[in-house]
């Protein structure tokens, strides 16, 4: 689901259990749940925060600070992103039974 983050409506935004993260904190302004400096770290208890990157990409800094899970895959080994996609699994279903058990299937 996508939720909107126009004028604050959010919707179903209950039903969301995954972020993707690009890095800057800038990504979530106008996000319910930002700390007074503007950090989305109160997001990622309602959340599984995602970062995907390439393995000869440094990591950004925030995520670093963040609890985000990093996704790893390479530009040239493509045949292994089968791993980072079996993780992202894993980590998401794990939140879901801690989290949000109401929307196991």
């Amino acid at each position: 689901a996508v939720v909107s983050t126009q004028s604050g409506h959010y919707g179903r935004g209950e039903r969301v259990v995954a972020v993707f993260v690009a890095g800057p904190s800038w990504q979530f302004k106008g996000w319910p749940g930002l700390t007074p400096d503007g950090s989305p770290v109160n997001i990622f208890t309602k959340m599984q925060a995602f970062h995907l990157k390439f393995e000869e990409v440094p990591l950004e800094k925030n995520i670093t600070k963040w609890d985000v899970s990093v996704l790893t895959v390479s530009k040239n080994k493509r045949h292994l992103d089968s791993v980072s996609a079996l993780k992202f699994w894993e980590h998401l279903d794990k939140f879901i039974l801690k989290n949000k058990r109401h929307l196991r299937f």
